[in-house]
């Protein structure tokens, strides 16, 4: 175990375990999955990118990887943040951490951004002896880059028209979700599938390092629904599922999942307000569909955890839905996108990845390393933040 190297270029908050850690991208190609948002010029298979950090050997003075590498820059742009020159805290293709040790793995699972602006959750949770492959839905992020230089854009049906004004009926819209939903969780899938050729590729890092009966899913917004979905779906490999303020558009949202579940909410002050209001603030296009979302965002978080087993739900006071990605912590040019959708934000950064990270680690130690994890079950004094039970 190592101290992680310092670098005032990076803003993010540094890992606190005891390991480094590194980070290395690897394309996958699903031959057996037909790619249903491809566009002209892309290929018929689903492909993907994922980035994998794991606990690592690194010394002081490692050159850490850049935050966001140059040819995903689109992101940054699309969103009004300022990256250039930022590094995270990972080392690029890092030995693994010492010893013959094997990691539990957590496939994790962003929303309409690559994994990469989830790296604040992600360097933690690796520096706690953790391996986190981290999935790049393709065609839902602004560019997918694979590892041949290829660049595919965004699709916006693989984000369920989430980014763009709402129109038509509120069922036609959820249920395109639910679909997004689904296809993330074969994505989650497959890479489980993956994970075990990788085990045994010694030309990867980490292999022979996975422990793969101690496997986990954690993901944010329609990540957060792929993660239960997939556990939902019976699939023996997947031990418990982390959902971060994902709204449950799928059947999980009324059936539940047979594994533990840990859901982390933002505050929602949005749906306060009457439904009239919302309208002619343009935050909805219809009083009817304001409700209706209201109603399966709330009745999909209770049923979650009234039907899942064992079941933890847990509210952050002051957060945003964006407050679980590294963006409050990352510097933003006037007028920036993402601003607007901070407005509502009183959580300091630093707190709110410390809050996730904790609570992150606390459900996975418990059920995927037999810890007891209070943080689970009750508030403590120095988390006022937090208030426990399904809103």
């Amino acid at each position: 175990m190592t101290a992680h190297p310092e670098s005032a270029s990076s803003p993010l908050p540094a890992p606190r375990g005891d390991y480094g850690v590194g980070r290395v991208t690897l394309d996958l190609v699903d031959p057996a999955r037909t790619e249903i948002y491809s566009t002209a010029g892309s290929r018929d298979v689903r492909e993907l990118v994922v980035w994998v950090w794991y606990p690592a050997a690194t010394a002081v003075d490692a050159p850490r990887a850049d935050y966001l590498p140059a040819p995903w820059s689109p992101t940054a742009e699309f969103l009004g943040l300022e990256v250039d020159g930022l590094h995270s805290h990972a080392v690029t293709d890092a030995a693994p951490a010492n010893g013959s040790l094997r990691f539990p793995v957590l496939l994790l699972s962003p929303s309409g951004f690559p994994p990469l602006l989830l790296a604040t959750l992600a360097e933690d949770v690796a520096s706690h002896g953790f391996v986190v492959v981290g999935i790049n839905h393709t065609y839902e992020t602004t560019v997918t880059v694979f590892g041949d230089g290829r660049v595919v854009s965004m699709n916006p049906a693989a984000v369920g028209g989430a980014l763009g004004p709402q129109s038509g009926s509120s069922a036609e819209a959820f249920r395109a979700r639910a679909e997004v939903c689904r296809s993330k969780a074969a994505d989650l899938a497959f890479v489980a599938d993956e994970l075990v050729r990788l085990d045994d590729d010694y030309g990867q890092p980490f292999a022979g390092r996975l422990d793969l009966d101690r496997l986990g899913a954690v993901g944010h917004s329609f990540g957060g629904v792929a993660a239960l979905e997939w556990c939902r779906r019976k699939d023996s490999r997947c031990r418990a599922a982390v959902n971060l303020d994902g709204a449950v558009w799928t059947e999980a949202g009324t059936l539940g999942i047979p594994r533990p579940v840990l859901q982390v909410l933002a505050a929602h002050p949005e749906f306060a307000v009457p439904a009239e209001q919302a309208v002619a603030t343009g935050a909805a296009p219809s009083t009817e569909w304001f409700e209706a979302e209201r109603a399966i965002t709330f009745d999909g978080w209770r049923g979650v955890h009234k039907h899942s087993h064992p079941s933890h739900t847990v509210s952050i006071s002051g957060s945003s839905h964006l407050s679980f990605m590294d963006v409050p912590h990352l510097p933003r040019a006037e007028g920036a996108l993402v601003s607007a959708m901070l407005s509502n934000t009183t959580i300091a950064p630093d707190r709110m990845s410390r809050l996730t990270a904790d609570l992150v680690l606390a459900f996975f130690d418990r059920y995927l390393r037999g810890a007891t994890a209070p943080l689970l079950d009750q508030p403590f004094p120095a988390h006022p933040e937090l208030t426990y039970g399904p809103p």
